[in-house]
């Protein structure tokens, strides 16, 4: 047979998934555990999971998109024209003329400019800057005035994208690339049904979505708009924005934290909830109403979720950024949110949950204040949890020893310690009462005698170590 060429028919996404599915009839398989795919195999997914949602339990969505940014499409458009403008193309049918090669001019051009959108600008900086290829500087006089003559460069960056074009095109046919990213272009995975949100409300997969830093073909709040429609949508959603900083290919280079990210969402362990953990959450756990739909904002390694899910039976989700315990939580089986909660959640629409938890943030965040609208935007009510600053042996620590305070509540040293806010119960409920926030029930902890016999004398402020809140918008 002969290639074929021009002949070849467009194709879309959706009836290249479909190739997949016909595959999978024919081995029998009638039902996925999960679907993995990174940038275009991503769009793939997402395809998949929108227009077929019955055919998997899991999803994976890597560095992808639900559509191409303007300026990914700009990017591609001028790589095919790299290719449609050599005169080899010959519109396609280039296979038996010349030494069959076709276009590789154009292919070398197009893979240059594709692989600049692979890397960060950061990476770039940091691995070429300036830099000279030593081999150019140092090529015979010759060489240097063909180098000249065709205004090439001496610059390493030119080198790596030369030596990239050169194993890209022995390996890659031209008319091959031009198709495949003609689909990339055209795919548009809220077309079909009105809008994302509408295509994410057909979702019934589990999702995990991965952007990276630094990604300039699917940029970051790609990513955000996807998980914003699941979200919005009701559906189960983790999402982590990984920050390896060598941009769009870091999924297949930096894959540490993606490979264990991945492999606890798509087989979780089942947690060990311990006693002494049911203990330390027991005044939190009792201000929870059974089956509610929680988030737990600063969640660690998703401990409290753990035994809310044992203690209570929630639903819910957690919001992390330190990537390490977001992997165990995930691991435990909880959908977590990666956002800096200073920054606001702009992932959550208002009133999505019934409850949100701050164990242990308040005192962290740079604006507790912000927080504290936040959360009471997302959800009807607030639990909220923090360290008192004016229980009575820090008072004592400072007053006799003149030095903050260190132990099993709070043992850090000044100098290393999360807590940038210190937080007494009156300042909390002088904050609540400046900003219309109703104070609806208080429980004041204390592990050490005379701070319960002050407890027991109503002297919260002064005896407890720790304080745990229920709040709310005044009605």
């Amino acid at each position: 047979g002969h290639p074929y060429g021009s002949r070849f028919p467009r194709y879309n996404f959706s009836e290249a998934v479909d190739v997949y599915r016909m595959l999978l009839k024919q081995l029998g398989i009638e039902h996925l555990a999960a679907l993995v795919g990174g940038s275009y195999g991503g769009m793939q997914v997402m395809d998949w999971i929108t227009r077929c949602p019955d055919e998997m339990d899991k999803a994976c969505l890597i560095a992808t998109a639900a559509t191409l940014n303007t300026e990914a499409l700009a990017f591609v458009i001028v790589g095919r024209a790299s290719i449609t403008e050599d005169p080899a193309w010959k519109g396609g049918d280039y296979y038996e003329t010349g030494d069959g090669k076709g276009p590789v001019v154009g292919l070398a051009s197009a893979r240059q400019l594709a692989h600049i959108t692979y890397l960060s600008r950061d990476l770039l900086q940091a691995k070429f800057a300036r830099g000279l290829q030593k081999n150019f500087v140092e090529a015979p006089i010759a060489e240097r005035q063909r180098r000249e003559r065709t205004f090439r460069t001496y610059f390493q960056v030119e080198s790596y994208l030369d030596h990239q074009a050169t194993k890209f095109v022995n390996r890659f046919d031209a008319n091959s690339y031009l198709h495949i990213t003609r689909t990339m272009d055209l795919f548009d995975a809220g077309a079909r049904y009105g809008s994302l949100e509408a295509a994410c409300a057909r979702v019934r997969a589990e999702c995990l979505v991965v952007s990276y830093e630094g990604d300039i073909l699917f940029s970051v709040q790609q990513s955000k708009d996807i998980v914003a429609a699941l979200l919005k949508a009701g559906k189960r959603v983790t999402y982590c924005h990984l920050e390896a900083g060598t941009g769009h290919d870091s999924f297949l280079t930096d894959i540490d934290d993606l490979s264990g990210l991945v492999g606890g969402f798509l087989a979780p362990r089942t947690p060990r909830v311990m006693k002494w953990q049911c203990r330390l959450y027991r005044n939190v756990v009792k201000m929870v109403a059974p089956r509610a739909h929680v988030i737990d904002i600063g969640c660690g390694d998703g401990t409290l979720l753990d035994v809310l899910r044992k203690e209570r039976s929630v639903t819910g989700d957690g919001v992390e950024i330190d990537i390490d315990p977001f992997k165990e939580a995930v691991a435990d089986g909880n959908m977590l949110l990666w956002e800096d909660a200073d920054e606001g959640l702009s992932l959550v629409s208002d009133r999505h949950y019934d409850l949100a938890i701050c164990s242990d943030t308040l005192q962290e965040v740079k604006n507790p204040r912000g927080l504290l609208r936040e959360v009471l935007r997302i959800a009807d009510e607030a639990i909220v949890a923090f360290p008192n600053f004016a229980a009575y042996r820090i008072r004592l620590t400072l007053g006799f020893l003149g030095r903050l305070p260190v132990s099993k509540a709070l043992p850090f040293q000044w100098y290393d310690t999360p807590n940038i806010h210190c937080i007494t119960l009156k300042d909390f409920k002088a904050l609540c009462a400046a900003e219309g926030i109703e104070v609806r029930e208080v429980k004041a902890e204390s592990r050490h005698p005379f701070g319960k016999f002050l407890l027991a004398l109503g002297l919260a402020n002064l005896g407890a170590s720790r304080i745990v809140a229920r709040i709310g918008r005044k009605r």
